[in-house]
């Protein structure tokens, strides 16, 4: 390698040359120093796993929109085409898929979200709240019976509040669901159809035996005859009266399907009494030929 030199400014001699590097020695570029405004691209991978931020699941959240938006347009054309909005009891249409699909939804989710979280009580804490305030949210936007729009008073009628609207019951299954995955999926790694079904073994036994609860329950209880009460106003009147009128549904069966005499009605009537139910049911507004109100 040629000697590199340098003249030294200001000596007075410009014959004389220092060499700026020995001769056994080699020239090596400087390293470009790391930019502090450029993160590394193995940035992500460098963070602790408590740290990085959770990928989308991006199948799952276009069904979720898809779902979302099926939801508006049967609530607010079903008036209008009756093949989407819902069935009056017997029969399936688009709006039937609805819930179906948000459960389905839910119960993905959780099977994502706390596969990843080894710290079962931490998981469940994390469950409970995301239940609890699910089910909050449903009592305030479906359950609250606000009647300030048309009166002078304003409020929460609690003899009238429906405790289990749409929101609550997916709180509710979200719950279940989110549990059953945390404490009842073992570690096993999946290399066959064999282990996965002894990964999930716990989880099917426990949707087997909460099935044949339900159609224990359906199929089982009697329902005998029970009054409900509806109001009627008399605008002959100078000053509309609003009396309230017994009516009486004749039951006495096992097993019906319909609409006023099945047993999930019952058991709703039982736990939490008529007054916190849907206040316009599909008995109440549906003509039965036969059927004694």
């Amino acid at each position: 390698m040629d000697t590199t030199v340098v003249a030294i400014a200001g000596d007075g001699d410009d014959s004389f040359r220092r060499p700026l590097v020995a001769h056994t020695e080699e020239i090596h570029p400087y390293e470009e120093p790391p930019s502090s405004q450029r993160a590394p691209l193995d940035a992500a991978a460098a963070q602790p796993e408590q740290q990085r931020k959770p990928q989308r699941v991006a199948s799952l959240d276009v069904f979720r929109g898809f779902t979302v938006a099926m939801m508006i347009l049967v609530d607010d054309a079903g008036g209008a085409w009756p093949g989407i909005n819902h069935a009056p009891w017997f029969g399936v249409t688009m709006a039937d898929f609805v819930m179906p699909a948000f459960l389905f939804i839910i119960g993905v989710s959780a099977a994502v979200v706390f596969k990843k979280m080894p710290n079962k009580t931490a998981a469940t804490k994390k469950a409970m709240v995301r239940a609890i305030k699910l089910f909050i949210l449903g009592v305030i936007l479906q359950g609250g019976y606000i009647h300030g729009r048309h009166k002078l008073m304003y409020g929460v009628d609690l003899d009238q509040i429906r405790w289990l609207g749409v929101l609550q019951r997916i709180a509710i299954g979200y719950f279940l669901a989110a549990i059953s995955e945390i404490w009842l999926v073992n570690n096993n790694s999946v290399d066959s159809p064999v282990s996965f079904v002894k990964k999930y073994f716990m989880e099917w036994i426990m949707a087997m035996m909460i099935t044949v609860l339900y159609v224990a329950l359906v199929f089982g209880l009697y329902v005998p005859n029970w009054e409900f009460k509806v109001k009627i106003s008399n605008p002959t009147l100078s000053t509309p009266i609003s009396l309230v009128e017994m009516k009486t549904i004749h039951c006495g069966v096992r097993g019906s399907l319909g609409p006023p005499c099945n047993a999930v009605g019952l058991v709703d009537r039982v736990l939490l009494g008529e007054n916190h139910l849907y206040k316009n049911p599909v008995y109440k507004r549906t003509k039965v030929k036969g059927m004694q109100y």
